[in-house]
C-alpha cells in the first residue's frame, strides 16, 4: 500500500506545471506617478494598463511576484532606481537615447499610444505640420510634462518654444486654460485621463493632426537583473501575447 501511495504521489508531482518546480522570483519594480492611464492603483476598476499587464503576468505564472507597486515615483526617479539596480524592471518606458544608454529595453513594445495636441475649446487653429506651430513663435508654446519622452522629442525640433516645467498633465491643463501655453503635447490616453480628472471636458479639445506619430512603450530591465529573471518575465509576456490576454488588455485601454 505504501508503494502504491508513493507511486501515486510521484505521478501527481509529474503533472504539476513547470512553474511549480521552479523557485519563486521576487521582481522589484515601482509604479509611475502622475500617469493614471498607466498606473492608478487607487482605482480597482481600472488600475492602469501597466498594472493590469503586471497582474496578468502574476496570474499566468504564480511563481513571479512583483513587489514595490504600492510606491509611486516620478519618471526620473523610476529611471534612476532602474539604472542603479534598485529595481529589476519597469513597465511603460518610452525609448529615448538617454534611457537606451542606461537600461535594457525589450522588444516588441508592450503597446503603442497615439500622440495628440490639446488646445482650448475656442482655439480655431488648423495644423498640417510642425511648421504651423514653429511659425507662431512664443504664441505657439507647446507644454509637455517634465522629463517625458514628449519633452525630449520637442526639444529636438528647432524653432519650437517648449515649456516642460509642469510635472503632470493636469498641471499643464491648468496652464493651458490660464493662457500660459497654446498646446499640450501628450499621449491620448494620458490626455483623456487628465481631462477627466480635472473635469474640463467642455473647456479643451484634442487635435489629431496627421503629422503626429504613435509612440511605443516598452518593458525595461536593469542591467544588474539576473538573466533568469529577465527570461522568466519575458516568456510570460510572450505567453500573454499568444493567448490573447495582452490584446484584451490593450483594447480595454484603447491602445494598440
Amino acid at each position: 500500500m505504501l508503494k502504491v501511495t508513493k507511486w501515486l504521489g510521484m505521478c501527481l508531482l509529474a503533472l504539476l506545471p513547470v512553474w511549480a518546480w521552479a523557485a519563486p522570483f521576487q521582481v522589484k519594480t515601482l509604479s509611475q506617478k502622475n500617469y493614471p492611464a498607466k498606473y492608478d492603483p487607487s482605482n480597482p476598476a481600472k488600475p492602469g494598463i501597466c498594472l493590469e499587464i503586471i497582474r496578468a503576468i502574476e496570474r499566468l505564472d504564480p511563481q513571479i511576484k512583483f513587489t514595490g507597486l504600492d510606491t509611486l515615483v516620478t519618471t526620473t526617479r523610476a529611471l534612476d532606481h532602474l539604472t542603479h539596480g534598485e529595481i529589476d524592471v519597469f513597465f511603460g518606458f518610452l525609448k529615448t537615447p538617454h534611457r537606451v544608454a542606461a537600461v535594457n529595453f525589450i522588444e516588441p513594445p508592450l503597446f503603442s499610444m497615439p500622440q495628440v495636441l490639446v488646445v482650448r475649446r475656442d482655439d480655431p487653429v488648423q495644423l498640417n505640420s510642425w511648421d504651423d506651430i514653429r511659425t507662431q513663435g512664443r504664441n505657439g508654446t507647446v507644454l509637455a510634462v517634465a522629463n517625458s519622452g514628449q519633452a525630449v522629442f520637442l526639444k529636438k525640433r528647432p524653432g519650437i518654444f517648449v515649456d516642460d516645467s509642469g510635472f503632470t498633465v493636469t498641471t499643464n491643463l491648468k496652464k493651458l486654460l490660464a493662457d500660459r501655453g497654446r498646446f499640450i503635447y501628450v499621449s491620448e490616453n494620458n490626455a483623456r485621463a487628465g481631462i477627466e480628472s480635472l473635469g474640463v471636458t467642455g473647456q479643451v479639445k484634442i487635435l489629431r493632426p496627421p503629422f503626429l506619430m504613435k509612440d511605443s512603450l516598452h518593458v525595461a530591465f536593469s542591467r544588474q537583473a539576473s538573466p533568469d529573471l529577465v527570461g522568466r518575465v519575458v516568456e510570460a509576456i510572450r505567453k500573454l501575447e499568444r493567448n490573447g490576454e495582452m490584446k484584451r488588455i490593450r483594447q480595454r485601454y484603447h491602445v494598440e
